[in-house]
C-alpha cells in the first residue's frame, strides 16, 4: 500500500512552494532547483508513506485542523511551511537519524537562499522536535500534532498506514519489527496525551483506539 496525492495534488503543492517563497522575498530562479530537490527526494522508491501524499496532508491539517481553533495561517507562519517540506528530507528506514539530518540539511539549503538566522533556527527546532514529537512551543506542538494525525484516523485508513510503515521496513525481520512496533505503540498509549493541541484533541480516543487495536493485533 503505497500512500497517493490527490488528484492535482502536485500541481497544488508547487504553487504552495512558490506562494511561500514569494512571500520570504526569493526569487524563482534561486528557490526551483530546492523544489526539484525535495520533490524527488519525496518519490523515492522507499517512500511509501513518508511521501509527497503526507505533505498534503499535513499543509491541509494546518489549515483546517480537526477542531479550528488557534491554528496559524500558514502564509503568516513560514518556519510551519517550511518545516512541512523539509522535516522527512531525509527519510532512510534503516538509519536513526533521518531528523538530525533532516534538519541539517533544512539549515544549509536555507542558509544558501540568505533566509534569517532566527526564522532557519526555528525551522531546525521543529524538524527534531519531530524525533519524539513533544514540544514547548505553541505553533511547534500544532505541526507535531499534524504529523501524528494519521494515528486518529478512520480504521481503514489506518490500517492502510500501517502496512505503508511495514512496507517501508520491509528489510526488518517480521518479529523484530514488530517489537519495535509494539514499543512504539505502548510509548504514545503510556503518554497522558498523545495530541498536545486543542485543535487535534478530537483525533486522541480515535487515535488511542487504533494503537490498542494495532497492538492487541501484533500479540496474537
Amino acid at each position: 500500500m503505497r500512500f497517493h496525492l490527490s488528484p492535482g495534488g502536485r500541481r497544488r503543492l508547487v504553487e504552495r512552494w512558490k506562494v511561500l517563497w514569494a512571500g520570504l522575498g526569493v526569487a524563482p530562479a534561486a528557490h526551483r532547483p530546492l523544489l526539484e530537490e525535495l520533490l524527488v527526494r519525496h518519490t523515492e522508491p522507499q517512500r511509501y508513506y513518508h511521501n509527497l501524499a503526507h505533505l498534503e496532508r499535513l499543509f491541509a491539517l494546518l489549515e483546517a485542523p480537526p477542531a479550528p481553533i488557534g491554528a496559524p495561517a500558514l502564509q503568516q507562519a513560514p518556519h510551519l511551511a517550511l518545516a512541512v517540506w523539509f522535516h522527512d528530507a531525509i527519510y532512510d528506514p534503516t538509519r536513526e537519524d533521518n531528523e538530525l539530518q533532516s534538519a541539517l540539511l533544512a539549515q544549509a539549503r536555507l542558509e544558501g537562499l540568505g533566509l534569517a538566522g532566527v526564522l532557519i533556527q526555528r525551522v531546525v527546532n521543529l524538524i527534531l522536535a519531530t524525533a519524539n514529537h513533544q514540544t514547548q512551543d505553541p505553533d511547534g506542538a500544532l505541526f507535531l500534532d499534524a504529523d501524528l494525525s494519521i494515528l486518529g484516523s478512520d480504521p481503514q485508513t489506518y490500517q492502510a498506514y500501517t502496512q505503508a510503515i511495514r512496507q517501508e521496513y520491509a528489510w526488518l525481520p517480521k518479529g523484530l519489527y514488530q517489537e519495535r512496533r509494539a514499543s512504539l505503540l505502548k510509548r504514545f498509549l503510556a503518554r497522558e496525551r498523545i495530541y498536545q493541541t486543542g485543535a487535534f484533541a478530537p483525533l486522541e480516543e480515535p487515535a488511542r483506539e487504533n494503537l490498542r487495536r494495532e497492538l492487541a493485533q501484533i500479540a496474537l
